[in-house]
This record gives structure tokens, C-alpha cells and sequence, in this order.
């Protein structure tokens, strides 16, 4: 009987699959080239907006509602994870156990999860990420305001602008940060904040922001290299602006009716655990925001931004990131309050996760930022509920054995991780909600590139389908 010469047969095998391997990737690599292309994303959005009506028409969905106003409020960082933990401390601030209580968006009726890879990444950064939500393209990591290949994108605060609508920007962190600088920016690197603030004062869109307020104050004046003043440019172009730097100014402003810039900080503003009593909340700048665009008639967006959730995770602090959660819960429950839902979508959303968990078997009521003594490891060493996959601290002994966290625990100490390395981003899917006109468009999974153009159907924005073309 014959046999096969065993060798050979291996080695035709390996070279035969190598081939197929070879051809797979070739092939897989062609959409991938496709997507620099920003046409590319706009046309996969358009597409899948199609999909999402045709599926509401054939459910019935019978809303005609347009939304004037448009508020689009993003935790930066908020891992679903980190949704559920700032609940339960939510509840246990009020003296409750906690897992009961019920953050503003909970109340929203349509919520999903959003994909948050960009074109080169598996796991995004805050600019690929903003740049997805904001313009409609997904781009590579790092990159602001520019597709892939390196074309100028426009955000849906220009398209608002176009519309002749007014538009503003809010946020914990230095106004030229990843998040909201791809409202208004256009760069290659996101390290290039100067730049950014230059845009932001001198380049549309920037330069028509009725509202901007958050931290940096150092990138439009002392940081500065070119022998600009970008303040003094910001005054020269609104004569009739107020300018604040403390919460008391932001109130002083509300006199006012021109454009409003505030800069609370040098950087990013301070986290609210670390603050002074001059630097407004998160919710006060999310009133004075509402406030002063409402003024308004054809309505307005505006872009509110909780930035400092992913600070205190690439610290590794559970406590820092979910205190700063429950700021954007106080200032979701502000945009609420002010605005009516017949006529005001407001979106919630995060533009990337971190790698936080919530483990074990902890009674009903267990501190959120602490331990349940009955949670051990095979050692019968006890563990925290939070932990991070990635951080900076193990929770280890001299002898390099894990030892109880316990007595290092409390609301701003670093929380323990498994791998040591500093705090990262994790590629997980992130949730949205969305209340008023047309929130029902936002359910399902979804890329998270189609945000923006949702939100621009509803408000009859930029140049693709919107409600007002379908009820003519």
C-alpha cells in the first residue's frame, strides 16, 4: 500500500495555507485602505441611517419631531463598568445601599453600545474617538479633525453653524484636549495644542462659538511661542463678550448677552474631590452654557464634556473617576431641567472604556470604593470589588505577595490592578443614551462614527439625509 511522503506533505500543507494566508490579508487589507478615505465613513453612516428608518417605518415609528436644540454631554473614559459603580456610590452617598439608585440617564427611554475602534487601532484614544463622534469619520489614533489620509473633516458644530444655529463647547480639561478640540481642530497629532488653540480663536468654527468654558488657559497666552495673545484676539473679535475665570465670574456673566469665554485653569481644571469653591461644577458650566445659547432663536448645539472620568482611570483611582461621573450625572440632570424634550435631543456617551471591573460575590450594600472581608483569593487574602487589568499599584507585600488592600482603601487612594503598567484604554464597546426628537434612532449597537449623523438628522444638519427632508 502506498504511503504519502510524511514530510512533504507537511511542508506542502504549511506552504499551501501561508498562501491562502497571504491572499486572506490581501483581501481583508482592501476595506482597510478603503477606510482613510472619509467618503468611506460618510457613506457607511448614510447607509445605516437608511437601515435605522426603514426599521422604525416598518415598526410604526411615527415621530416627526425636530429638534431644535441638540446637547451632546460625553464621559470620557465611561466604561459601562464605571457606569454601574458610580450608581451604587451615587446610593451610598445618600445613605442608601446603593445598587437601587438610578443615575440621570437611566431615566433617558432609548440607550445602545457604541464601537469605538479607529482606523488603525483597536482600541481608540480620546482623538480618533471625539473625531468619530463629533464629524462622522473615524480616523487613526491620534489624529484630530482629518480622515485618515490626512483630509480636513467637519464637525456637526460647523454644520450646526452652517444652519445658522449657535454652538459652544464645555468641558473639564484644557479646552485644546483631544475631546473637544475635535469640535473645532484640525491636526495630525494631537499634541499639537497650541496650534489647536490657535484654531480654536482664529479658524472656523472656533471662531464663531457663542460659549467656550473649561481649563487651558496657558495655551492661549503664557505657553505660547508665536508672540500671539489669544485672549487678546478673543476680546478684539467680541467687544460685546464676557470673560470669566472663577464661578463668580461665570455668574457675573449671565448679565451679558454676547459670546462667553471661560478659562478656570492654567490645565485641566481640578478634579471636583480637589477643587476650591471658585471653580464651578461641571453642572454650573452646563447652566451658563444652556442659558446664554437658548437666547438663541433658530436653537443651538453644544458639546459638554465630563473629561476628567479618564484622568482619575489612567491614575488608577476608582475614586477620582467615579466622583467625576457623578459631576456629568449632575450636569445631565442640568441639561434636563433646562430644556424640554419636545424639542431638545440630548445624547450621552463615552468615546472609549478603561479597563476597570467590578469582581466577586461582595453583599448587597459593600462600600463601592472598599472590600467585603468574605471576598478572598486562593490564599484567603481578601479583595477589592474595583480593580483595574492594568495600574500602578498590586497591593503587594515586601516579599512581593498580594496583601489585604484594605487598609489603604478609601475615595482617593489608588485602586488595585493585576499587570503593572500605567492606567490604559480598553477597546470594549461604550453605552449611549438619548432623550427627545428622534432619541429612537440611537438604540442597537452602532458604529460610532453614525452618532453625529443621527444627531444631524434630527436637527436638519450637514448635507445628508435629515427629518426635515423626509416631512416635506
Amino acid at each position: 500500500m502506498w504511503l504519502p511522503n510524511l514530510p512533504r506533505l507537511a511542508f506542502l500543507l504549511s506552504l499551501f495555507l501561508s498562501i491562502a494566508l497571504v491572499y486572506a490579508s490581501e483581501k481583508e487589507m482592501e476595506p482597510i485602505e478603503n477606510e482613510r478615505n472619509a467618503s468611506y465613513w460618510m457613506e457607511q453612516a448614510q447607509r445605516q441611517l437608511a437601515e435605522r428608518l426603514e426599521r422604525s417605518r416598518e415598526a410604526g415609528g411615527g415621530d416627526t419631531r425636530v429638534a431644535k436644540n441638540v446637547i451632546m454631554l460625553l464621559g470620557d473614559g465611561l466604561s459601562i463598568t464605571t457606569l454601574t459603580a458610580a450608581r451604587i456610590l451615587k446610593g451610598q452617598h445618600a445613605g442608601r445601599s446603593g445598587e437601587e439608585c438610578q443615575l440621570a440617564v437611566e431615566q433617558f427611554p432609548y440607550s445602545g453600545l457604541s464601537k469605538t475602534y479607529c482606523t488603525d487601532s483597536q482600541t481608540a484614544d480620546s482623538a480618533c474617538a471625539a473625531t468619530a463622534c463629533l464629524t462622522g469619520v473615524k480616523t487613526n489614533y491620534g489624529s484630530i479633525g482629518q480622515s485618515a489620509q490626512g483630509a480636513k473633516v467637519e464637525s456637526i458644530v460647523h454644520w450646526a453653524q452652517e444652519a445658522g444655529k449657535a454652538t459652544g463647547i464645555v468641558t473639564t480639561t484644557r479646552l485644546t484636549d483631544a475631546s473637544p478640540a475635535a469640535a473645532y481642530a484640525h491636526v495630525k497629532r494631537r499634541s499639537q495644542e497650541l496650534d489647536i488653540g490657535r484654531q480654536l480663536i482664529e479658524d472656523a468654527p472656533g471662531r464663531y462659538l457663542d460659549v467656550i468654558l473649561g481649563g487651558g488657559l496657558g495655551k492661549f497666552a503664557s505657553e505660547r511661542t508665536d508672540g500671539r495673545d489669544l485672549l487678546k484676539q478673543w476680546h478684539a473679535a467680541n467687544p460685546d463678550g464676557c470673560f470669566a475665570r472663577t464661578l463668580g465670574g461665570l455668574r457675573d456673566c449671565g448679565a451679558t448677552n454676547g459670546s462667553l469665554l471661560g478659562l478656570f485653569s492654567d490645565s485641566h481644571m481640578a478634579y471636583h474631590l480637589a477643587a476650591s469653591k471658585d471653580q464651578p461644577r461641571l453642572c454650573d458650566m452646563t447652566e451658563a452654557a444652556i442659558k446664554r445659547l437658548e437666547q438663541q432663536p433658530n436653537g443651538y448645539f453644544v458639546f459638554i464634556e465630563g473629561g476628567r472620568i479618564d484622568h482619575g482611570h489612567h491614575e488608577t483611582r476608582a475614586g477620582y473617576a467615579l466622583d467625576e461621573m457623578l459631576e456629568l450625572d449632575a450636569a445631565i440632570e442640568t441639561a434636563v431641567r433646562l430644556t424640554n424634550a419636545r424639542d431638545t435631543l440630548i445624547v450621552v456617551t463615552a468615546d472609549h472604556s478603561h479597563t476597570l471591573s467590578m469582581a466577586g460575590y461582595a453583599n448587597r450594600g459593600t462600600a463601592i470604593l472598599g472590600l467585603d472581608p468574605s471576598q478572598r483569593d486562593l490564599d484567603g487574602i481578601p479583595y477589592s470589588t474595583l480593580n483595574y487589568a492594568i495600574g500602578k499599584w498590586q497591593s503587594l507585600n515586601k516579599a512581593g505577595k498580594r496583601e489585604n488592600p484594605a487598609p489603604h482603601l478609601s475615595r482617593t487612594s489608588f485602586t488595585p490592578s493585576y499587570i503593572h503598567a500605567k492606567g490604559v484604554h480598553s477597546g470594549e464597546d461604550v453605552a449611549v443614551f438619548a432623550l427627545g426628537p428622534q432619541a429612537h434612532l440611537f438604540s442597537g449597537v452602532m458604529e460610532q462614527n453614525l452618532l453625529p449623523h443621527l444627531m444631524a438628522y434630527a436637527a436638519c444638519l450637514g448635507q445628508g439625509t435629515t427629518i426635515c427632508q423626509q416631512n416635506s
